[in-house]
């Protein structure tokens, strides 16, 4: 970059969070993260930021192509930018500083972390034990090669957290996702807490101070609307992905936003999403509450959901999804094709969506009983199989 003639602030190892912090409140004109996300290790790249912490949209299209077609500048030698190091550690120390002194808790909770050995560990257990709370680690070290979890945290991936929690007796255990941007929380009975349900818990406490919309993405539970249309919330849906979670933010002043994929957003702090202003959000409101975790989540509601994964060459996924989309408009269904294809019935709902960064479709679904979940399932899988033929067979005479 400083070759590129652009003067260059590093920051040094930290969860992504950090980077973004630090592009609120500085000036500069864009941010650059090196990570494969929750990606398996052999994998990397990079991130690109806006001045107010939230990610590049279709600018990440157009940079590619720059790249490769080779179209750079290069400023002669006396033009190349500076590069400015963060003394170690003061980055990080700047960010807790400022969440510490915002977020407290009215009793000290005991929890679990779990970084699953990604760039959390550098923040996450000494900020909460600076606000009073008692902390005890598993898998903490940082190690890119994730010799114990894979760094996308999952019911599957975090059965180690699962089991410490109760080990432990802890109040709440929290998994974070290799680069620090996604949290999921276990609750005092070591189960995996439904995002949705956390995010009900923050907006409702959001709700009681702040009058405004809630924005949470398509494969995200019908219990958003029905447990926080109750508190006077107008919920806005949206596409997958946290940059198009930000715009909305954005054009709705919304006051709170989340995603399946355990992204969390506290606009009233800064915009973009920040894991562990999550956690220290959560552990506010059960140290105000004397009941435990369990028995607070346990009160909202929930209907039977899965999320599938089907394999689908990236040659072959987005004409897939185009076949689906013709066959439920054929068959005159209520469907929304903002990211994929959802469609809605009376007592339940199913969407598949092509991933943008892996050769698959995945599958949600979401219905009133069993049941009815197992035959949209089933549908469902048939319909994709019979469309991914179709496709192949399109491809094959065209070639």
């Amino acid at each position: 970059i400083a070759a590129g003639g652009m003067d260059v602030v590093t920051l040094g190892a930290c969860p992504i969070p950090v980077l973004n912090f630090h592009l609120n409140k500085g000036d500069y004109v864009a941010g650059v993260y090196i990570t494969a996300s929750h990606n398996p290790p052999e994998y990397n790249g990079i991130r690109w930021r806006n001045p107010d912490g939230s990610g590049y949209t279709s600018d990440n299209e157009r940079i590619k192509d720059l790249y490769y077609s080779g179209a750079t500048d290069r400023p002669a030698w006396d033009h190349v930018g500076r590069v400015t190091r963060y003394p170690e550690g003061e980055a990080i120390a700047d960010y807790t500083d400022f969440l510490a002194q915002r977020l407290t808790s009215p009793r000290p909770l005991k929890i679990v972390v779990d970084p699953g050995n990604g760039a959390a560990a550098l923040v996450a257990m000494d900020l909460l034990e600076r606000v009073g709370h008692r902390v005890e680690v598993i898998f903490g070290d940082v190690d890119g090669t994730f010799p114990n979890r894979s760094p996308h945290p999952t019911e599957r991936s975090l059965g180690g957290l699962m089991e410490a929690v109760l080990e432990h007796g802890a109040d709440l255990g929290v998994g974070y996702d290799g680069d620090g941007d996604r949290c999921v929380f276990v609750d005092d009975k070591g189960r995996v807490v439904q995002v949705e349900k956390v995010g009900i818990l923050v907006s409702r406490d959001l709700l009681k101070d702040h009058k405004g919309k809630i924005i949470a993405n398509l494969p995200c539970s019908m219990i958003v609307e029905e447990e926080l249309e109750k508190d006077g919330a107008e919920i806005v849906r949206v596409r997958v992905g946290d940059v198009f979670v930000c715009e909305e933010i954005k054009r709705h002043n919304g006051i709170f936003a989340m995603e399946i994929s355990a992204h969390f957003f506290l606009p009233t702090y800064y915009i973009f999403d920040d894991p562990m202003l999550m956690t220290l959000k959560l552990a506010e409101l059960l140290g105000a509450d004397e009941r435990p975790f369990s028995e607070i989540v346990d009160a909202i509601p929930s209907y039977p959901f899965i999320e599938e994964g089907f394999p689908c060459p990236d040659d072959l996924k987005f004409r897939v999804n185009e076949l689906l989309e013709e066959h439920f408009r054929a068959q005159g269904a209520t469907i929304d094709t903002t990211d994929g294809v959802k469609v809605s019935f009376e007592d339940g709902w199913g969407m598949l969506r092509p991933s943008n960064t892996q050769p698959l479709t995945r599958l949600f679904a979401e219905a009133w009983t069993q049941e009815r979940l197992d035959e949209l399932l089933e549908e469902f899988t048939r319909l994709f199989r019979e469309m991914m033929d179709r496709a192949k067979a399109e491809m094959d005479a065209s070639s």
